[in-house]
């Protein structure tokens, strides 16, 4: 006799508790679908899911548990049920959970699940702002253009006569927004990058961004040097340190740049610019996107640079003598700058966050040509585009 859905659930989590895993495996349909959110790609078929349960009782203790807290049971077929993990009877931090289990029709045994964990890190009210950050650029990459938005578009166009390169240079842009986007933000472990994406991230990456953005610009671990011990520095790899601040070193002078950049003078640089000091080209590509799309300005002399210039340039130029001397230099127990440069190169095939800023730094480079390029009229100094990095912090000081 077929069992009602929610003892059938009750009965596998039981059989989970008792570490009976052939147990549990009796009430999986052969072409079960296991969704564990913890892992970026489902388990496909008993044969998976098995892999799952034996991997997740493989020495756990024997009072570590699975307890349903509340199950539906007016369905026949599907389940919600909320749950917590506890040891020796005192519930794990971060441990409940939410799952829903549906039934096969034909065979009653369990033919879908979804577990969603609590997470380590929450966000609170900072998840708002990230979604209100990101939304406009997703409704405007992933929303279907219609044929009434793209004849708008084209009257648009050619009402401002723009020439039909900067047009295409535009798309090509925002193409590329939507490509960086989904490859180095969505796409699944494998496919295209390594490591996990930020919709199945590990909570040790976000506790290694988090460490890294707590150490920005080497304040904190330099405080601590001096004997101001009124935050304790993350320990971060040197080199992944140092490559951090590197990368958010060039992108925060840019502002200067950006500012004086008279083709884009409609657009909200400092809000732009603000939040790539967080994701990057995931805006800097599409602000690129917009500027190309906007009329070229008649010339105009190279722009006066005063205090706030300088004061970047002489900032970067800082954060990058350090930056060079942290990757080389800092925790001798991190081995010899060959061992480090090794290192590095395994981060570059195992860890996306460090690909993604490898990215950035090509992007970086080609932003800086074109920007300077149009913003620098001197010959004695438009060269300097193209040198990265120092070539800009060096324009900005100069």
């Amino acid at each position: 006799m077929t069992l009602p859905a929610h003892l059938l659930i009750q009965a596998m989590y039981e059989a989970i508790n008792e570490r009976n895993v052939p147990k549990a495996l009796e009430y999986i349909d052969p072409d079960c679908c296991y969704q564990d959110l913890n892992f970026p790609q489902p388990f496909q078929g008993k044969a998976a899911v098995g892999e799952l349960f034996t991997e997740s009782c493989k020495g756990m203790p024997a009072d570590l548990l699975f307890v349903v807290d509340d199950i539906t049971e007016g369905d026949a077929l599907a389940v919600g049920i909320l749950w917590h993990v506890e040891l020796g009877g005192i519930p794990l931090p971060n441990g409940r959970g939410v799952s829903f289990c549906r039934l096969s029709e034909e065979t009653g045994k369990l033919i879908f699940a979804r577990d969603l964990v609590e997470p380590v890190i929450k966000p609170g009210k900072g998840a708002f702002v990230i979604l209100r950050l990101i939304a406009p650029l997703v409704r405007l990459l992933l929303k279907p253009i219609t044929a009434e938005e793209q004849i708008a578009s084209q009257n648009s166009a050619n009402s401002t006569e723009l020439p039909a390169q900067q047009l295409w240079i535009s798309r090509l842009l925002w193409l590329l927004a939507g490509a960086y986007i989904y490859i180095l933000f969505l796409s699944p472990p494998g496919q295209i990058m390594p490591a996990e994406p930020v919709w199945a991230i590990q909570s040790e990456t976000w506790q290694e961004v988090l460490n890294e953005s707590l150490n920005f610009f080497f304040i904190l671990p330099l405080a601590n040097t001096l004997g101001i011990q009124y935050l304790e520095a993350p320990a971060v790899h040197p080199v992944d340190q140092a490559f951090f601040n590197f990368a958010i070193a060039w992108i925060f002078i840019f502002l200067p740049l950006l500012l004086a950049d008279m083709r884009s003078r409609k657009l909200p640089k400092v809000a732009i610019w603000s939040m790539a000091l967080f994701l990057t080209n995931a805006f800097m590509i599409p602000y690129m996107a917009m500027r190309a799309a906007m009329p070229i300005p008649e010339a105009v002399p190279s722009p006066a640079k005063g205090f706030l210039a300088r004061a970047f340039g002489w900032t970067g130029l800082l954060v990058s003598g350090i930056a060079l001397f942290w990757f080389g230099f800092v925790g001798p127990e991190f081995g010899t700058v060959a061992e480090r440069c090794q290192y590095f190169g395994t981060q570059l095939t195992t860890s996306r966050v460090s690909v993604a800023f490898c990215v950035d730094l090509v992007f970086f480079t080609l932003f800086q040509i074109v920007l300077l390029g149009a913003v620098e009229t001197s010959p004695q100094k438009r060269w300097l585009r193209f040198i990265p990095f120092w070539g800009l912090a060096t324009w900005l000081i100069i």
